[in-house]
């Protein structure tokens, strides 16, 4: 490992560095799995010091125990904190993207919504485009719009997830295949190349059921979609009629999708 007892004051002193560590930590910890403090510094190329102060900060969130020399979550701890913990990074991103997506939504427009956290944003603007049919399976889209005018909400039902805040499962893909949308909207946990990844099985057959019942389908997706890797493939982005990206995507990626004659829109 590099030595970088005197580099941990510059790293510190980068919020946008610490934040990527952390939420490194956070992706491989979902898997329930455990690490030996040590080896988890290396992994991460860092001090010990560094990553104890990762920890604090994660601990403090609810999503990581340290116990004699090693790192593990509580998948129950873990899953009920963890839509909390994403639904507050990078917000004005998240922002951004659902603001220019709401220019692709017309009056009378019938919009599928997925459970994620960028998503959730398209909610503060959701009522210049109204009247709206907004079919979802997101716990946070279906109390924020509960009792806003002019939106006529659909649950999916399902099974609730707390990890996802949302409701998946058989019975939630079966609702959502009896409806036929004018536009799907939808996020996604990693982008690597042209392929989107999300870790779990579930949210991948709500996301493939949702794009399949849409006359058009929307990808909503910032920059830290491109820094890690997950393990269910859900699409290629070739499936999407229009892709809204923000942030300071890497330009070989940028280039890749561009290539693809994928519709691109940057915010």
């Amino acid at each position: 490992m590099s030595d970088h007892n005197n580099l941990d004051v510059d790293t510190e002193a980068t919020p946008s560095k610490a934040e990527r560590r952390r939420t490194k930590i956070v992706q491989f910890l979902m898997s329930g799995s455990s690490i030996q403090i040590r080896d988890l510094a290396e992994m991460l190329d860092v001090s010990l010091m560094t990553v104890h102060r990762d920890l604090s900060v994660l601990e403090a969130e609810g999503l990581a125990r340290r116990l004699r020399g090693s790192v593990s979550a509580e998948k129950s701890l873990l899953f009920e904190s963890s839509y909390n913990y994403r639904g507050r990074k990078n917000v004005e991103d998240k922002k951004r993207l659902a603001r220019a997506a709401i220019a692709h939504l017309e009056p009378g427009n019938a919009v599928m919504i997925d459970d994620s956290t960028t998503t959730f944003h398209l909610t503060d603007y959701l009522d210049e485009v109204s009247p709206l049919t907004v079919v979802t399976n997101a716990a946070p889209i279906l109390e924020r719009l509960r009792q806003t005018p002019d939106i006529d909400l659909v649950s999916t039902g399902g099974r609730y997830h707390p990890g996802y805040h949302g409701y998946f499962g058989a019975n939630c893909e079966k609702a959502m295949r009896s409806y036929h949308v004018d536009v799907a909207i939808l996020s996604t946990t990693t982008i690597q190349g042209l392929s989107l990844y999300t870790p779990d099985e579930i949210v991948v057959r709500a996301k493939q059921t949702m794009m399949q019942v849409a006359r058009r389908r929307i990808l909503l997706a910032d920059a830290t979609k491109f820094q890690f890797s997950a393990l269910n493939y859900v699409a290629e982005i070739t499936d999407f009629d229009l892709v809204i990206l923000t942030g300071d995507i890497p330009s070989k990626e940028l280039e890749l999708i561009r290539a693809s004659n994928v519709n691109v829109e940057i915010v």
